[in-house]
């Protein structure tokens, strides 16, 4: 964030932040577990939110930290079946407009906006009709395991997927990107947007590229 770095703490439920002299623990408050995975609250992503908001991503759920009270978005709070489709969480991006984009093993994208959330993978059929929604492998052209998100310098959502490479959301279209675009691999594992507005996509077998606007670097 503007003043802090921020870092997971293993498989203990809370999270590192450092200000600058000292590091210090911020464990996550009491909680009810009601998601049937492993190290439920470690922490799988963060992100910077608006009004000072650092969005903490565990598998079960998300934290919202905005430096002296939590924000708590479960599978309750959403209105989900934690025992057929359980959150998964892997990613989650705050974008410019202030959606919040959550992106799960097995049950896709999750767009929460204001009090709203919609499944935006199911919406855009991107959930394979045989999908059991519990982290198997899925088929091309789909968007079920989604281990990290981007927004460009154009507004533009990147999502990178564990099966089905790389997709890019325009506001109104979406657009994916395999080994036949020129990627080595269709595993996007990390994104990464630098100070000189460059998006930078990290995929699973250790190549890391860059998009021109048509093609991959």
């Amino acid at each position: 964030s503007d003043n802090d770095l921020w870092f997971g703490a293993g498989v203990r439920e809370g999270a590192f932040r450092y200000d600058g002299q000292k590091l210090n623990y911020l464990p996550f408050p009491s909680h009810k577990v009601s998601n049937p995975y492993d190290n439920l609250f470690a922490l799988t992503d963060i992100a910077k939110g608006k009004n000072n908001m650092i969005w903490l991503a565990t598998y079960a759920g998300i934290w919202g930290y905005n430096g002296s009270d939590f924000t708590v978005i479960n599978d309750e709070t959403l209105g989900l079946d934690s025992k057929n489709a359980p959150l998964h969480i892997r990613s989650i991006l705050e974008d410019s407009k202030g959606r919040l984009w959550i992106g799960n093993n097995g049950i896709g994208v999750l767009l929460k906006e204001g009090d709203t959330t919609i499944n935006f993978s199911e919406k855009n059929h991107l959930i394979h009709p045989t999908s059991k929604r519990k982290g198997d492998k899925s088929y091309p052209g789909t968007l079920e395991h989604v281990f990290t998100i981007a927004e460009d310098s154009q507004g533009n959502i990147w999502f990178g997927d564990r099966d089905a490479g790389i997709w890019k959301y325009d506001g109104k279209t979406m657009v994916n990107y395999t080994t036949k675009d020129g990627l080595t691999n269709d595993f996007g594992l990390s994104m990464y947007v630098d100070k000189d507005k460059k998006l930078w996509l990290g995929m699973a077998d250790g190549n890391i590229y860059t998009f021109n606007g048509k093609t991959f670097e």
